[in-house]
């Protein structure tokens, strides 16, 4: 009987490693490229004011999927934007995301059309928007509201 519980309790163990040995390494790590930079500038519609950010583009699907993900900061005039092919409506969400974020989405006008205010670190729940984005804009929480940003505003990427 003993030798049968061991045989049963090997072959668990055999199993169990070859499940663990495919479940890729990097999922349990939290590691993160920086991305090219460029300037974006942000025009408030009704003071013509000009905002600048330094901004890192994330277009790749992996990109996209680490986000600012493991960063333990971000300079006041930093953040990261999101570049797809097409508007729709985007989702978003805070899985280990440390730093409490301000998203905000941009239609294909480069026109801010939405905007979630102090997404919570960690949160899994998810961030939708409610207008269809082609662009999203994620800086320190209260920096948009600091710089006094609108809907209607519109951004411009500089070369």
């Amino acid at each position: 009987m003993k030798l049968k519980k061991l045989k049963i309790c090997k072959i668990i163990l055999f199993f169990s490693l070859i499940i663990i040995s495919m479940y890729p390494l990097n999922s349990f790590s939290c590691s993160f490229n920086v991305l090219p930079k460029k300037v974006l500038i942000i025009l408030n519609k009704i003071t013509n004011e000009k905002s600048h950010f330094v901004v890192e583009i994330a277009k790749t699907d992996e990109q996209k999927k680490q986000g600012l993900q493991c960063r333990i900061s971000l300079k006041k005039n930093e953040g990261m934007l999101f570049v797809w092919n097409f508007e729709d409506y985007r989702t978003f969400w805070m899985k280990n995301t440390r730093i409490p974020l301000d998203l905000i989405f941009v239609n294909a006008n480069y026109e801010i059309v939405d905007v979630f205010y102090n997404a919570e670190p960690y949160k899994l729940n998810a961030i939708n928007s409610k207008k269809k984005a082609k662009y999203v804009l994620e800086l320190n929480s209260g920096v948009f509201k600091s710089f006094y940003l609108n809907l209607g505003d519109k951004i411009l990427l500089k070369k």
